[in-house]
Formats: structure tokens, sequence, C-alpha cells
């Protein structure tokens, strides 16, 4: 089967890997979603502690990406101590998986509470990150947000509104940091950003139309020109600003309670 053909989206399957085709799609990196994937199905327990994972060549199959998106996936499992590798065996469930991990299940974004706790939690983390990101930017950081910016222009009416755009704009600020903690863990954060983002994306241009989607991409600009100007305060003060109006998009912090906290 061609490559393109073993690529395409299709519906995720509920059982383990290596029992059925769970082949995972674009938009978000492959790797991230194989990483998700196991983590998954190892806290539900169809992996348990000591149980051995399918090969490699099993799980490029299952998932129908190649072997080293599989490769980087159980890497970084590796280094959370999720798993751990037998010479000669193969690679193993470690005997507490998970436990050094955090985790926000999938299940906690479709409610209210959580999704306002975890964009709660993008203030902490990605206001003082654009901060750093002001003063620790390089050329090819700037290269990257401004790349990032105009594709969320040219992707705003298309298929996915942009919303691929926008969270790779944010994962570029996490990397221009230069904390790699900060990135790591923006990096986790954007498997469970897909969604709401996109009900945000969607709402607005439902409700105020195109124009003001122009709008949000504008939060971005101040965000990048800010950055660009090597301006912490003023980054942080864009990234605070547009994070609160995307809360306020999703209802999921009020109006007068983002004007206390701006």
């Amino acid at each position: 089967m061609a490559l393109k053909e073993r690529m395409r989206p299709v519906p995720e399957a509920a059982g383990p890997v290596g029992d059925e085709d769970r082949r995972i799609g674009r938009p978000l990196p492959l790797a991230d979603r194989v990483v998700a994937a196991l983590q998954e199905d190892i806290e539900k327990g169809r992996y348990e502690a000591g149980a051995r994972l399918p090969t490699e060549p099993e799980l490029a199959a299952s998932f129908g990406v190649s072997r080293t998106v599989i490769r980087e996936a159980v890497s970084r499992l590796k280094a959370d101590g999720i798993v751990v590798s037998r010479q000669g065996a193969g690679v193993f469930v470690s005997a507490a998986p998970l436990q050094r991990s955090f985790r926000i299940r999938d299940a906690e974004v479709g409610s209210g509470i959580a999704l306002r706790e975890i964009f709660e939690l993008r203030l902490c983390l990605e206001v003082e990150g654009a901060g750093l990101a002001a003063v620790r930017r390089s050329q090819d950081d700037l290269a990257t947000l401004r790349h990032w910016l105009q594709e969320m222009d040219r992707t705003k009416l298309g298929e996915d509104l942009g919303v691929g755009a926008d969270i790779e704009f944010h994962r570029a600020v996490a990397a221009a940091s230069g904390n790699g903690k900060v990135a790591d863990f923006q990096r986790y954060l954007s498997l469970l950003l897909h969604q709401s983002v996109t009900v945000a994306r969607s709402n607005t241009l439902t409700q105020k139309g195109p124009a003001h989607v122009d709008s949000v991409i504008e939060e971005h600009g101040d965000i990048c020109r800010a950055i660009e100007a090597g301006s912490a305060a003023n980054a942080r003060s864009a990234m605070r600003r547009h994070l609160l109006r995307a809360a306020t998009r999703l209802g999921v912090i009020g109006q007068e309670e983002a004007a206390l906290l701006a």
C-alpha cells in the first residue's frame, strides 16, 4: 500500500496497539500522537507493568507510520521512565509507568472546568515563556514565528481554519524561550489544544465573521512583534491578552474576570 494512502486520517480505534489498525494522520506531529496513544494504552492497563511492547515494525504497521516515527515516540517514553529497554529482549513497560509523567486525560479536555484550568495553566506557562523568548530569540526563531504567522493567515478559511499553524506558532514561541522544559511542556499541551482552538476559531468565524478571525491573527502578530523588538514586558502582555481573549471566546473565562486578570 502506498505511503500516502497509509497516512490518511482515520477514526481512532479502542483496542490495544498490535491488535488492530489505529493509523494516525495529520495535522499534529505523528510522534506526539503515537506517544499519547501508547500512554493511554499503558494507563488503561492494555499494557501492564512489565509487559513487552510490540516490536518497532509491528507498531509502525499498526499506526501506519514510519519506523523513524515509532523510534522517536519510544525514545520519549523511555526518557519519561514509562518504558525501558532490555538488551536483546525488547521494550517493556516500566515497573511504575506514568508515575513521573504529568497527564491530562483527553476526556478531561471536554469538561469546561478542566478546559478553564488548562487555559489558566497556559497563562502561567506561556506568558513567561513569551517574555523569555523576547530576550533569547534568535534570527531563526523569528523567521519561524513569521512563517507560522503567515500560515495562519493563508489557511484561516481553509479546512482546519488555521488551527494547525496557530498551534505551531505557540510551539515556536516556547522553543524561542531557550528553555527546553518549557518547549517540552508546550509540545505536550499541543496534543490537547487542537480541539479547543478549533472550537474557538469556529465560534469566532460563525458568530462574528472572517474580519474577526483577522483580529485573532493580529493578536499573534502583536506577540511576534514584541518578541522581535526584544521587549519582554510587551511580549508577556501580548500573550496574556491573547490567551484571555481566547478563553473568553470559548466561554471558559468570563469577560469581567478576564479584565481583572489582564
